[in-house]
């Protein structure tokens, strides 16, 4: 007879393409913490000649780091601005907003490998955005 191995492997999604105007874009499972070890793009897209703003309502990310840790370097988890290669670490980004030059805007979260999942702090982040 033949053996059929089969593995199913979950994973969850994140990020994607923004391309609808006053949208929102949140950490993995927001309001709950988000997972260890995740990685999302965010990919905004407005229509040429338009700009974006990024504004973060609310914006906390563990500042727990593995390794050799200094300012923006070590393990950590951290949200990047990939247009700018700015990085933003802890409550950085809370109540602030970011344009962009161009009608095309891409972030980058990144999670380490400490796991604040059932941490009783509540981690994560959630930005809306609009055209302009």
């Amino acid at each position: 007879g033949t053996k059929v191995q089969m593995r199913l492997t979950a994973e969850y999604v994140c990020g994607g393409k923004f391309d609808v105007d006053n949208g929102v874009i949140t950490s993995p499972l927001y309001p709950k913490n988000y997972i260890n070890s995740e990685a999302c793009i965010y990919d905004i897209v407005a229509p040429k000649k338009k700009r974006i703003a990024l504004t973060c309502e609310y914006f906390n990310l563990s500042t727990k780091c593995i390794g050799h840790c200094g300012e923006h370097n070590g393990d950590k988890t951290y949200f990047q601005d990939i247009t700018t290669f700015e990085r933003y670490e802890g409550k950085d980004l809370e109540g602030k907003t970011i344009k962009s030059k161009k009608n095309h805007h891409t972030f980058y979260f990144l999670s380490n490998s400490k796991d604040v999942e059932d941490d009783h702090r509540q981690y994560g982040f959630s930005c809306s955005y609009n055209f302009f």
